[in-house]
């Protein structure tokens, strides 16, 4: 049996109407689970508060493995994740505080938020990896491209679950992870577009890190992730 799990919380993108096939990011991590073959997959859809924490909770009660990744795939806004229309979704405080249980008892080793605009949370981030099992978190800033996210979510997925328990303590080797699944992105690609919207994407990721250890911070190593990919810094506001 293997001894990694990819934990899947996935909200719902589409109406029937819109997409009746109903996309889904699952097939996309089912192909890298076929060319590594070394990891499990334990999947589920979410679709308000409490759907999001016993998906959580029912994912961590019924693994076995000793090293997990947690991959939470929604809308997102400044104030909520998930929910197809306009104020419908969970409240982010609702779903920050679901990760941060999970991590203070899980071996939950870092968690991606394949969302629209909750990488701009950045005090959050810090706050739920603080005094956590979790070594990062990674989001975005804004209104990402959906097939364009995922496919950058899958490389992040294949670098960081290459590294070794023993990776987690260096700061420096989180970051070089990081700096080798995007490598394969160009920074000046504009993965956020809309009206005033157009967004870069070097200036639409954000990573906080806690290496794991006694005397270990939580800290936004953004800009440190910027300069290893040789890509400008984020833009002031």
């Amino acid at each position: 049996m293997s001894g990694t799990a990819l934990l899947v919380i996935e909200g719902l993108w589409w109406t029937p109407e819109q997409k009746p096939k109903r996309p889904s990011v699952l097939s996309f991590l089912e192909g890298l689970e076929s060319v590594r073959g070394d990891f499990n997959i334990y999947y589920a859809n979410f679709y308000e508060k409490t759907g999001f924490r016993r998906a959580l909770e029912d994912d961590l009660t019924n693994t076995r493995e000793n090293r997990l990744f947690l991959y939470v795939a929604a809308h997102g806004t400044v104030k909520r994740i998930g929910g197809l229309k306009a104020r419908t979704g969970m409240k982010l405080p609702a779903m920050f505080k679901a990760v941060k249980d999970a991590g203070n008892y899980s071996n939950i080793e870092g968690v991606l938020i394949g969302s629209c605009s909750v990488g701009n949370k950045i005090d959050d981030f810090i706050s739920t990896t603080k005094n956590s099992s979790l070594a990062w978190i990674f989001g975005y800033t804004c209104e990402i491209g959906w097939m364009a996210s995922t496919l950058i979510d899958v490389s992040l997925l294949e670098h960081l679950m290459k590294l070794k328990k023993t990776d987690l303590k260096d700061r420096k080797k989180i970051v070089n992870a990081f700096s080798k699944a995007l490598r394969r992105f160009n920074g000046d690609y504009r993965l956020c577009k809309g009206k005033g919207n157009n967004v870069l994407l070097k200036d639409a990721i954000t990573l906080v890190i806690q290496p794991r250890g006694p005397k270990e911070k939580a800290q936004d190593e953004t800009a440190a992730l910027l300069a290893k990919l040789g890509w400008v810094g984020r833009k002031e506001n």
